[in-house]
């Protein structure tokens, strides 16, 4: 992090209660240098939804509102349900407004979409922008760059390559570095104490030995932090040496080559590509048996940042080995528990509800609904961490399937299986199979105090639950868990180090898509939920923009994420579709607005699967795709050789760090800390290593009057 940086983040949140202002203090320009595009394009996206939820809220209020108003179904003008569109008669006209609205919402939903996607730069054809590619299958005992070289010389011979890295096998040596980096911090925190005090801090080396209480009684004697923690870093370096010269021997057959433009690599990758989907027929060498091109899995790379180095060792057979089981026991489990209805109906057993009345009927009204929200974390959250267990080799790919598989799930357990009446798959599938249809489920469907439950959710949401991500119970949680494991104070820095998570855009996503649809499919049948809907979305937003600023280190995502997000709206506004057509069609049969709202729901379905999987309708689709100019053929690219864009490295940052036994000194502010017994080795990256002493130092000035025996 740079000086300016961190003297804007001291500008900002400082002060009591100095969050609430900044969430409003910091601009864009500020994310963006900080977060990078990705995180501006999400704020950007929660922004058009907004705008449209602004826009739906106050034709609901002053259409909608009016309109079912009118009937007399339902209770008296002070009753809930004489708002919903339950309360007016099958046969009234005024049904007619909620379908021209369904369609204006449905194509004013469009617009905000394709106006967001002009600043996504989709490509139309899907063709490569990125000088680098990602070869896997190249044979390990042959992964040579001279080799790799010479190949692609004498197949392209007019190609020009900058730069070929070659991946390793790093999970040991990664693991290391992460010990080699903490026992380093650690020791800069005790030399600064030792610096501050004169006193020689003493530890006890052992688990849990900050909370050890009992003494030398015990077994544990203290030692002397600053002699320990240099023996643990220099006995680490030297196990990082070893383990570096074993892992560059390791190579996992997959290279990053650059070309010099773009189009030499498109063309490079269209000639591995799969002809007649049978076999590839790229350019032969004098090394195709050795190398054995036509075998090769040639793709886009990825940026550096966006990869997961360590798991690049996961081969492709143990990704799918691991991807079929880890999805098939979360199959099986929420299969049984799809919806926390279950939790909620359970109440009654235990009498727990009736308890509840008694202490507060306000608070019994929202009861169900806060269970509802708190279980409906926890399961998700069982969706987002199995992909852990997938190693997916990128951020963004990582992202873009937790966001697919928490929306889904998302949208069946707290919205489509509750509106059913069910509560799980389980049920939904034995209801489904029946040879008699049961019509009192269907009873169920479209009543007042189904809106109002889906009100009081998104209240708590709104209240509760944005409050809560505010706080961050599970970072918490684990910062606890670690400092309680930890054998000093001066392990601290780094254990704050450790628990910096990524923010987390695919589970982010997925909750505020999943607002946006209950306001979107009730927001006609139940028009009152629009605005606490847009409160909801206001206080993410900004919950979101502190957050990703303040709290979360940098993700990284890809266009994909984003075009995922712009499909699912457009899938709310099918769901909207769907019901108001089964809406009408339980309530006055085949009639004229039911053949209606099945045209539109139809003619909607089949543009929206045809743009999403054949990429027909293009003029109707909601992403606006960018075209690109007339490419270069290959003999036209030796008069036109220019660079498009800077050299990428492939190399983690695991393998960039070189470790010396030469004894330094290092400075920082005009300060020198460490002696010629207790140094630190000299490392290119004395930036790194200055800023990690700063940190060291300005956490110990935190913590005024520190001696040895609080250590």
């Amino acid at each position: 992090m740079t000086d300016e940086s961190t003297e804007v983040i001291l500008q900002l949140d400082t002060g009591f209660c100095s969050w609430l202002t900044a969430i409003f203090k910091v601009k864009d320009e500020q994310i963006l240098k900080r977060k990078g595009h990705d995180a501006i394009q999400y704020l950007s996206f929660q922004r058009y939804l907004i705008l449209y939820v602004v826009i739906i809220c106050l034709v609901s209020l002053v259409v909608v509102l009016p309109v079912n108003y009118q009937g007399n179904l339902v209770g008296d003008s002070e009753v809930f349900g004489h708002t919903t569109l339950a309360n007016l008669s099958p046969h009234s006209l005024l049904l007619w407004v909620h379908v021209g609205l369904a369609f204006v919402f449905l194509v004013l939903g469009i617009f905000f979409m394709r106006q967001f996607s002009l600043n996504l730069s989709i490509m139309e054809d899907e063709s490569l922008i990125s000088r680098s590619l990602m070869i896997t299958g190249i044979p390990k005992e042959h992964c040579s760059k001279d080799l790799l070289l010479q190949h692609f010389q004498e197949a392209y011979p007019e190609f020009v390559i900058q730069d070929v890295q070659f991946a390793y096998d790093v999970r040991k040596l990664t693991m290391l570095d992460r010990q080699r980096d903490s026992a380093m911090q650690a020791k800069l925190w005790c030399e600064t104490v030792y610096k501050k005090t004169g006193e020689r801090p003493r530890m006890r080396p052992y688990t849990c030995g900050r909370m050890c209480i009992c003494g030398d009684a015990c077994g544990c004697p203290q030692v002397d932090g600053l002699e320990y923690y240099s023996e643990e870093e220099h006995a680490l370096i030297s196990a990082y040496d070893r383990e570096k010269s074993v892992s560059l021997q390791k190579p996992l057959g997959i290279a990053f080559v650059t070309f010099q433009t773009d189009t030499m690599a498109e063309i490079v990758y269209k000639d591995h590509q799969e002809q007649c989907k049978c076999s590839t027929n790229p350019p032969t060498s004098s090394l195709n048996c050795i190398l054995d091109p036509h075998n090769w899995q040639v793709k886009l790379a990825p940026p550096p940042e966006d990869i997961f180095w360590m798991n690049l060792a996961v081969s492709d057979i143990k990704w799918y080995i691991r991807a079929v089981a880890v999805n098939l026991i979360l199959f099986l489990v929420l299969f049984f528990l799809t919806t926390p209805a279950i939790f909620v109906n359970n109440l009654d057993l235990i009498q727990l509800r009736q308890k509840v009345e008694q202490l507060s009927p306000v608070l019994s009204e929202f009861f169900p609904s806060l269970l509802l929200w708190l279980v409906s974390v926890l399961l998700p959250a069982i969706v987002a961490y199995s992909d852990d267990f997938l190693f997916h080799w990128t951020r963004s790919s990582r992202n873009n399937a937790i966001m697919k598989k928490t929306f889904v799930f998302l949208l069946f357990m707290v919205l489509i299986l509750p509106s059913l009446g069910l509560t799980s798959a389980k049920a939904f599938l034995e209801w489904a199979v029946r040879p008699k249809n049961e019509t009192y489920r269907w009873e169920c469907v479209f009543l007042p105090d189904n809106g109002a439950f889906f009100v009081n959710y998104i209240i708590t949401s709104a209240f509760i639950g944005t409050a809560l991500q505010l706080v961050r119970f599970p970072e918490l949680l684990m910062y606890v868990l670690r400092l309680c494991f930890s054998r000093s104070i001066a392990e601290q820095l780094g254990i704050r180090k450790a628990v910096l998570w990524e923010f987390e855009f695919g589970v982010q996503y997925a909750w505020f898509l999943l607002i946006f649809a209950m306001v979107i499919i009730y927001c006609l049948p139940c028009p009152l939920i629009a605005p606490f809907g847009l409160v909801y979305l206001c206080f993410k937003h900004c919950v979101d923009r502190y957050n990703i600023y303040f709290a979360y280190g940098v993700s990284k995502i890809n266009q994909n994420i984003h075009m995922s997000a712009i499909n699912y709206v457009v899938f709310c506004l099918i769901l909207q579709q769907v019901t108001l057509f089964f809406f009408s069609l339980l309530r006055t049969g085949w009639s004229n607005i039911t053949i209606v709202t099945l045209s539109i729901f139809i003619f909607t379905l089949m543009v929206f699967f045809g743009q999403v999987f054949f990429h027909w309708f293009k003029e109707l689709s909601p992403i606006t795709y960018k075209k690109l100019g007339k490419r270069q053929t290959s003999k036209q690219l030796v008069s036109n050789q220019s660079p498009v864009e800077e050299s990428r490295d492939y190399v983690p940052s695991v393998l960039k760090w070189q470790s010396s036994r030469a004894d330094v000194y290092i400075t920082s502010n005009n300060r020198t800390y460490g002696t010629s017994e207790n140094s630190v080795p000299a490392t290119p990256d004395v930036e790194h290593a200055t800023s990690n002493q700063d940190s060291a130092q300005l956490d110990c000035n935190t913590s005024e009057g520190i001696t040895s025996s609080q250590f």
